[in-house]
């Protein structure tokens, strides 16, 4: 054990607390972008570097699941390693890949470099979560809490809406170089400001058997969540097999590290009711968030006609609410009991969401922006105040691997909402279209006189068809969608009495564990 280097000197002030705060909260920005800036450059990478749509899904699936195969093991290595030496070296990794990444010359070099890239971005989040509850006293942890929550909650948003832009006008390499110079600020001020604040290091014994089945059980089940899709899920031999790997493994993780006295991932702090209870609410908010944040672009795409930039400044309002409420609510958040809150974030969002089922196809650009907005200002009642539920409160020394475990949850339910959700809207699709093609009578006048309108108008009997068929199909996919959006609304009504279930006084503590 070597001694501690940090933990008893004072916190920062006025400037060095100001740059220090916008190192880890950039940080945490860059890595949490990175997560959808791709996607809307996926068929020019695909292209450029001769990969097949199918393939080139892989960019993002291969972040995302080194992504989340390292969030469980943060504590770990952050308790052999220390938090700043970790945190810096993880953001120097990050900035290093991203410039690989710009500069790869065929389709499975930026494979590689993306994943290490997640490897690098898996450690960011939980760390730069502990480190900012390490810069502010108890006191202020809610306002430390706001600041990591813009960043996780916004950056999602402005992905695509930048992806789109850089794409088109510098060309996809951009999208990685962009991170340079914001990651190289960010090596500097962390390593020059935050080295004498490093915590304590152990050498901790490492838990082979643990760690072994801890990552073929993560990296199987991301891989179910993220091709399962793809590969039309258990009518898939590999999905099956790869689903029962991941369940057995994942079992037999939690049998071993139960005994085991130096344990990969700190089970034991889920024996913390407010805990516990703030992991299922985030798990499920952020499910739902990433639902609604991915369906609706698509649907918008692939229904109105958008292009990928518009449909991503169709989202853009998501981001207001948090920007402007959620430092207030975190300066506030102390003085509140946060069931109350959380409550109403649940049921605000359930309202957003019901508007969300009243989208039509005749529905104007301007609800579009009003339901987003609607959303936004849900999120920072139903996100901020259960982070502070979860983690205020909890031995400053667990903060790595409570973060670690609480953003692993966060990661995981958004790609099992989003995977299940996307499903079912196919599902429900198919049977809204074959339910609206029973009602296509041949011999009806009116259905007669509308194919013989068409076909006046396109000059192609065979035009007129089609244009019926996409018809069915655009109505078909919107009334799924709302399917979808009723079983968020179900979801997020009967999540909001969980608050409820947290301990009576869940304010942050006066004075530092």
């Amino acid at each position: 054990m070597t001694a501690t280097t940090g933990e008893d000197l004072p916190r920062p002030q006025g400037l060095p607390l100001v740059l220090a705060t916008m190192a880890v909260a950039s940080a945490s920005f860059m890595n949490t972008l990175d997560t959808t800036i791709a996607i809307v450059a996926l068929p020019t990478i695909s292209g450029n570097l001769s990969a097949t749509p199918s393939q080139g899904s892989w960019v993002i699936t291969s972040y995302a699941v080194c992504l989340a195969v390292i969030l469980p093991l943060s504590g770990w290595i952050t308790r052999r390693f220390g938090q700043v030496n970790t945190f810096t070296a993880s953001v120097l990794l990050f900035t290093l890949t991203s410039w690989l990444c710009g500069i790869a010359a065929s389709f499975n070099e930026l494979l590689l470099y993306r994943a290490l890239q997640g490897f690098a971005g898996g450690l960011l989040l939980p760390l730069s979560q502990s480190l900012l509850m390490r810069l502010y006293p108890p006191e202020k942890h809610g306002r430390a809490l706001a600041i990591w929550g813009m960043a996780t909650v916004v950056a999602p948003i402005l992905g695509p809406i930048l992806g789109g832009y850089i794409t088109d006008e510098w060309g996809w390499p951009w999208i990685f170089y962009i991170n340079i110079p914001f990651g190289c600020a960010c090596v500097y001020l962390s390593w020059t400001l935050l080295r004498p604040y490093e915590s304590e290091r152990l050498r901790v014994p490492v838990d082979r058997v643990g760690l072994f089945l801890l990552l073929v059980g993560v990296i199987c089940f991301q891989l179910v969540l993220d091709r399962g899709h793809e590969l039309d899920w258990f009518s898939s031999t590999p999905i099956v097999v790869m689903l029962i790997v991941s369940v057995l493994f994942l079992l037999l993780f939690l049998g071993w590290e139960r005994d085991e006295p130096y344990p990969m991932v700190e089970l034991k702090l889920f024996a913390h009711r407010n805990f516990l209870v703030g992991t299922i609410l985030i798990a499920i908010v952020y499910a739902i968030f990433m639902l609604t944040s991915v369906t609706f672009p698509i649907w918008l795409q692939s229904t109105q006609g958008y292009t990928a930039s518009w449909s991503g400044l169709m989202m853009a309002p998501t981001g207001l609410g948090p920007l402007l409420l959620m430092p207030l609510i975190g300066e506030r958040i102390r003085q509140w009991d946060a069931r109350p809150v959380v409550c109403f974030g649940m049921c605000l969002m359930g309202f957003a969401t019901y508007l969300h089922m009243q989208i039509s196809t005749d529905s104007p650009p301007w609800y579009f922006l009003l339901v987003r907005l609607c959303f936004g200002l849900a999120m920072p009642f139903a996100f901020m105040p259960v982070m502070v539920i979860a983690l205020v409160g909890l031995p400053a020394a667990k903060l790595a691997s409570a973060t670690g475990i609480f953003n692993f949850a966060r990661m995981l339910a958004g790609s099992l909402g989003t995977a299940i959700g996307v499903t079912l809207w196919d599902e429900r699709a198919i049977f809204h279209r074959s339910r609206l093609a029973e009602h296509l009578d041949g011999d009806s006048p009116l259905y007669q006189q509308t194919l013989a309108l068409l076909a006046a108008r396109s000059g192609d009997p065979e035009s007129a068809l089609a244009a019926v068929e996409g018809a069915v199909q655009v109505q078909a996919r919107t009334m799924a969608l709302n399917d979808l959006n009723f079983l968020c609304v179900v979801a997020i009504l009967v999540a909001a009495a969980l608050p409820w279930l947290l301990r009576s006084d869940t304010r942050p503590p006066e004075s530092a564990q």
